[in-house]
């Protein structure tokens, strides 16, 4: 940067610093909007309003030169520090809702998992076996094997869910997100996130088809982002599916790209919903009326993501099968995901 800046607030709060060790240093001896320090290598100026006070420092030619120039941009910059101020706040405000965001979810995770876990092996009754823990627990584990194959699941989708939640963080809150892509086999990398969603499918009453193809299509991403964004797709198919019904998946090639397509019976979208589904925050009408609508980030990650790898996501709704049942309007809806490949 040609020139360097610390805002601060009237009460001395700094807003923005990008000020170097150097221009710290003298930062108290600038007293004016435009003096030369370091044998006349810095030229340094400092302004004020009511509510904001600018420091700039340069060692550009073009700034050393002229004074005008100089106090010119810092006069421009001490105009706009109200507007500069407001989109460091709320960019800050966004970076703090994304951390909360996480530490909530992962103790909520965490929370199911212990939950999980002394819904099968009463606490108390642990706290009590001093020394026979490993005997009382094997011993649930042989009368309820059902019960503890059901939990293992639940506790395992809930781990998934921890890892989806860090890599979201490190993938998409990242300026430089560390994308590794290579080849990797369609069917393997959806399957792996679908045994998490068959429990909650089995509840209600869904039957999965994933098309015959297991050996048939490649293609070039990054793994763990993209389980991420499968992650929540399966998620949402799993949560809007029409009970009773069938949900077809099928992986196709076309042209340089591979598709994973979800086609189910699921909540109705209407016209004006089609784009406004993927945007972080949004959830569809109906949705929101049933309770169902989360937090309305599920698809806006999966965009991202599969955008991160050169991929889309779309939504293709058949409005004229919409039909009410139980007072929840559903319709037919394909979801399409694209993925680059290499020939």
């Amino acid at each position: 940067m040609d020139v360097r800046y610390r805002i601060t607030k009237s009460d001395g709060t700094v807003v923005f610093c990008n000020l170097s060790t150097n221009d710290l240093t003298i930062l108290n001896e600038v007293k004016s909007p435009s003096s030369k320090f370091h044998s006349g290598n810095t030229r340094a100026g400092l302004l004020a309003n009511e509510k904001y006070k600018v420091a700039a420092f340069t060692n550009s030619k073009k700034y050393l030169s002229s004074s005008k120039i100089f106090k010119t941009e810092l006069n421009c910059i001490l105009n706009s520090t109200h507007i500069i101020s407001d989109i460091i706040e709320k960019s800050e405000k966004d970076k703090n809702k994304s951390t909360s965001r996480l530490i909530h979810n992962l103790t909520s995770l965490n929370a199911h998992n212990i939950q999980e876990f002394y819904s099968l092996v009463p606490q108390e009754n642990v706290s009590k076996k001093m020394g026979k823990q490993i005997s009382y627990v094997k011993s649930i584990v042989e009368e309820e094997s059902r019960e503890t194959a059901i939990t293992l699941l639940k506790m395992a989708k809930n781990n998934a869910a921890m890892k989806v939640e860090f890599s979201v963080f490190k993938k998409l809150f990242d300026l430089n997100p560390d994308l590794r892509a290579t080849n990797h086999n369609m069917h393997k990398v959806l399957m792996n996130v679908f045994y998490l969603f068959f429990p909650d499918f089995t509840d209600k009453d869904v039957k999965v088809e994933v098309g015959d193809n297991e050996n048939k299509y490649m293609a070039y991403f990054d793994y763990e982002s993209i389980h991420v964004a499968l992650y929540h797709m399966i998620e949402n198919a799993a949560k809007y599916i029409k009970p009773k019904t069938t949900l077809s998946v099928s992986i196709n090639n076309k042209d340089r790209e591979s598709e994973i397509v979800l086609d189910m019976i699921s909540t109705q979208i209407k016209p004006e919903e089609i784009e406004l589904i993927f945007e972080e925050g949004i959830s569809g009408e109906l949705a929101f009326k049933t309770g169902k609508s989360g937090d309305g980030i599920g698809l806006s990650r999966a965009k991202k993501i599969l955008e991160l790898n050169g991929g889309s996501l779309s939504v293709n709704p058949f409005f004229d099968t919409a039909e009410i049942t139980m007072g929840v309007t559903f319709q037919r809806n394909i979801f399409i995901m694209t993925l680059p490949r290499r020939k």
